[in-house]
């Protein structure tokens, strides 16, 4: 390329200084294929160049500058690529709403997790969750709302990590109403399949640690209602898992911890009626077990702490309570003490009763090893020792044979 140094980075026929190379002609006209010379018709060997200012006044504004910009409505109608804009644009706004969801998404989920004190921990894997489903969803469904499908998904997502979180509080921050909620669980459910092969008795274990939290009744109190869920299992597990936590734990209460804490405060707790409790002790456990005389869940209590005793539910400590006051202690003749300083031991001799309500003798010996004042070769262990029980048994000598009658 050959440029005179008196030519401008920008040539326009306006400059007279240009010339024709031939005839040193001025006539210089510019046209497709350069600069030709009006004279001699010989195209200059002068290449013809542009230069485009980043701000020009004449480009048009539905030109494609960036992802962001492709002209107001009317330009892009206007243009001659219109059914290609349009298309940019519906691309370009597809993509901008997706995001707007995904950070409503995290915002809704963020200020459940805040209402409610759950771990943060999982509020990724709601999110995750929620974004997948949301796209399997048809569009127009008034369930690809987020502010209806967070809480539904967020439900059902920490129950399947064991995660005790109560529906009423949910719908209490949330805006879905029960029913809503309700009708649309059993499609969510198709999205989360293995919701359906948890293992629903660690839920219901940790519900079960939540009543005992709540009320400060213990962990006999847990221990007892888990025993109670694993031994009727078969027999209650074809309905919901806050009913058989307040199931068990009502079943507890009423045979244990009457005076600590009631049936109602419990299914409060749990979100549940008090009738529900009934009707399931009437029909898993009476009437399969085929036991008449059930009235209500109060006043057939002392009838249901039968049932819970033969079934063997109750802890030990209930049985043994009833026979704490049959200790007698037994005086052996009227003979008086004798001091002797080898021996420093007390006998006390017990007749008392066993869990099967069998007599049984005791014999506690109460060593004082102060009075022993002549070193005597013992062992270290009889030394500690300061007391010990023993169980006596007594065989029955040979009697005469008995006549029958």
């Amino acid at each position: 390329m050959v440029i005179n140094n008196n030519i401008s980075s920008s040539i326009s026929p306006h400059f007279s200084s240009v010339s024709c190379d031939l005839c040193s002609s001025a006539n210089i006209q510019e046209t497709i294929e350069g600069y030709v010379c009006g004279d001699c018709g010989i195209v200059l060997e002068i290449q013809k160049l542009q230069y485009d200012r980043h701000y020009n006044d004449d480009i048009l504004q539905y030109a494609i500058l960036g992802t962001t910009q492709i002209g107001t409505k009317g330009e892009r109608q206007k243009s001659p690529n219109s059914v290609k804009l349009e298309y940019l644009n519906l691309i370009h706004s597809i993509k901008d709403r997706f995001k707007s969801i995904q950070e409503k998404v995290k915002m809704e989920i963020r200020r459940i997790f805040n209402c409610l004190n759950l771990p943060g921990s999982y509020q990724r894997i709601v999110f995750k969750r929620v974004k997948d489903i949301w796209k399997q969803l048809r569009p127009g469904t008034k369930y690809r709302n987020i502010e209806k499908l967070v809480p539904i998904v967020l439900y059902y997502t920490l129950r399947l990590e064991n995660i005790c979180i109560r529906r009423l509080k949910l719908l209490e921050v949330s805006k879905i109403s029960k029913k809503e909620f309700n009708d649309f669980s059993l499609q969510v459910l198709k999205f989360i399949p293995e919701y359906q092969e948890r293992n629903r008795q660690e839920y219901i274990t940790h519900k079960i640690l939540e009543i005992t939290e709540s009320f400060k009744l213990g962990m006999p109190f847990f221990y007892q209602s888990k025993k109670i869920m694993h031994k009727l299992w078969e027999q209650i597990k074809n309905t919901k898992d806050d009913v058989i936590a307040g199931l068990v734990t009502s079943i507890s209460a009423l045979c244990s911890y009457k005076k600590v804490v009631n049936i109602f405060s419990i299914c409060k707790r749990l979100g549940i009626k008090m009738s529900t409790i009934q009707f399931q002790v009437k029909k898993r456990i009476f009437e399969q077990l085929n036991i008449d005389g059930f009235v209500s869940l109060v006043r057939s209590s002392d009838l249901l702490k039968e049932v819970m005793r033969e079934l063997g539910l109750l802890e030990a400590k209930e049985k043994v309570k009833d026979t704490q006051n049959n200790i007698v202690q037994i005086l052996l003749g009227n003979a008086n003490q004798v001091f002797n300083h080898h021996n420093g031991t007390d006998y006390y001799f017990f007749a008392v009763r066993d869990v099967q309500n069998n007599p049984v003798l005791m014999m506690l010996k109460i060593h004082h090893p102060l009075m022993i004042f002549e070193p005597i070769k013992r062992s270290e262990a009889q030394i500690s020792e300061l007391f010990a029980i023993e169980h006596l048994v007594f065989f029955k000598g040979k009697d005469p044979p008995l006549c029958e009658a």
